[in-house]
């Protein structure tokens, strides 16, 4: 079941990144938020188009509402040493393997992506 919960947690955390960077959304909703993000600060913008900043966070506030909210438990670290490890630990934990994970699932992606393209020579002019 342990297994069930990190498999949802990781597609739960790269869908949320992958839209949050990459998608439109209703509305032009996520656009206009990184648009926003960047006229603040250029680094401050660049959370919201990095997936492996972006997803940090994500595993960051994620931890932090799975330990307010400790009775059920949802984020790989507060299920696997969540009772013995002190929660600042398991905050760090989280979002370091939240990055690590979204980040190989997305670099996966990308390569699969540029893998299957395929490039046509032209043909030579009669």
């Amino acid at each position: 079941m342990m297994f069930l919960f990190v498999f949802c947690y990781i597609l739960f955390a790269y869908g949320l990144a992958n839209m949050v960077c990459y998608a439109e959304g209703p509305w032009g909703i996520f656009e206009k938020w990184r648009n926003l993000a960047h006229s603040i600060s250029e680094g401050f913008g660049k959370l919201f188009t990095c997936m492996m900043c972006f997803s940090t966070w994500v595993g960051a506030v994620a931890s932090v509402m799975d330990l307010l909210f400790a009775g059920f438990a949802f984020t790989p670290f507060n299920l696997l040493i969540g009772a013995v490890a002190p929660w600042w630990l398991i905050i760090i934990l989280d979002a370091a393997m939240t990055s690590g994970i979204v980040w190989l699932l997305h670099n996966f992606e990308e390569a699969c992506e540029r893998h299957g393209t395929v490039e046509y020579e032209e043909a030579p002019d009669e």
